[in-house]
């Protein structure tokens, strides 16, 4: 697989790393599944990064470095099997993506049930602020049926000058 080179590709790009760290499963837990993806450094997020994971049965941490042993990804969950929260993670990040421009720097979810045809975006920017002397925009988006809350995410996109 190439390097991540748009928005929407990144917590797709980053499960690809986790793939030996990660089980494969069928259903949701009972508990809200959590995601974190940390872009440290975007520009350098390609296939030979090494891949360091920790798991302790009910929690994932995976790392990508590169040849300087520099951080360059980080991507944690409250759940070490992939399944359906994986799908809702990537079709949150899509709808972010599809909105709002810039590169992706930190990508958060909670997924409360499955996303399912007929499910509700709604997105909002929450602050927009300097770090670093780049310019840098919060954004939530809440998936919804029926009224009832399926998933939520929080996206920090660095945009461009």
């Amino acid at each position: 697989m190439a390097a991540a080179t748009t928005t929407h590709t990144r917590t797709a790009w980053i499960r690809h790393l986790c793939d030996g760290s990660r089980t494969p499963g069928t259903a949701l837990p009972p508990r809200a599944v959590e995601q974190d993806y940390v872009f440290l450094h975007p520009d350098q997020m390609r296939e030979d990064l090494r891949v360091q994971s920790r798991t302790d049965g009910t929690e994932v941490l995976v790392q990508g470095r590169d040849s300087d042993e520099r951080l360059v990804v980080e991507f944690w969950s409250n759940v070490v099997g992939s399944g359906p929260a994986d799908a809702a993670a990537d079709l949150l990040e899509q709808h972010c993506a599809d909105r709002h421009f810039g590169t992706l720097r930190r990508f958060r979810t909670r997924i409360r049930r499955e996303i399912t045809t007929g499910a509700r975006y709604s997105a909002a920017v929450q602050q927009t602020y300097v770090q670093d002397g780049t310019r840098m925009v919060d954004v939530t988006v809440t998936c919804t049926l029926g009224g009832d809350v399926l998933a939520q995410a929080w996206a920090t996109y660095a945009l461009p000058d």
